[in-house]
């Protein structure tokens, strides 16, 4: 019976080997984690702008709210009190500004047209939360991509630099 040894390669060449791997886990760790780490926290950024722009939007639409509430109890007051111009156009200049749209004379009549232009205003706001929240939702499901390509690399550099490590150790063992 013919025993054959196994011949191991050059200790240099392990060595050389193992620091090529070290290396390059650190490179990897170092300029792929780190790019990857940038986007995250772009994304986790965009995220928390949404969430402001979603508080900032909810206030308009509960402040529209309360528009809506003055609008008709200002007109009650209209037909029990005399009507007053100045008061009027300031109120209709308030309700302008917030609407951005041409305001109706403030009168029992027209309170109908002005609440649904209130309404409109509301819902298109409403409709803006929508979008930032699934926009956020989008940008949940980036991260949580991100995440695990952030944990593959990591386990690959940690695989390299352990693998590198045992074969620059192996020079040690191969001399005995």
């Amino acid at each position: 019976m013919v025993t054959t040894k196994l011949a191991w390669p050059p200790s240099w060449l392990l060595v050389l080997i193992g620091l090529v791997l070290n290396v390059l886990a650190l490179l990897m760790s170092s300029i792929v984690l780190e790019r990857l780490g940038q986007s995250k926290a772009s994304l986790l950024e965009q995220q928390q702008e949404n969430l402001y722009s979603i508080q900032l939007t909810w206030n308009r639409v509960e402040t529209l709210e309360r528009k809506k509430e003055w609008t008709i109890l200002y007109l009650q007051r209209e037909q029990e009190d005399a009507s007053t111009p100045i008061l009027d156009t300031a109120f209709q200049a308030q309700l302008r500004a917030w609407l951005s749209v041409p305001i109706p004379d403030l009168s029992a009549t027209n309170l109908g047209s002005i609440l649904d232009l209130i309404e409109s205003a509301q819902q298109s706001q409403r409709d803006q939360i929508d979008t930032f929240y699934l926009s956020n939702l989008s940008l949940s499901e980036q991260v949580m991509a991100l995440d695990s390509q952030i944990a593959w690399y990591r386990n690959i550099g940690l695989f390299l630099q352990v693998f590198g490590l045992a074969l620059i150790l192996a020079r040690d063992l191969a001399r005995k």
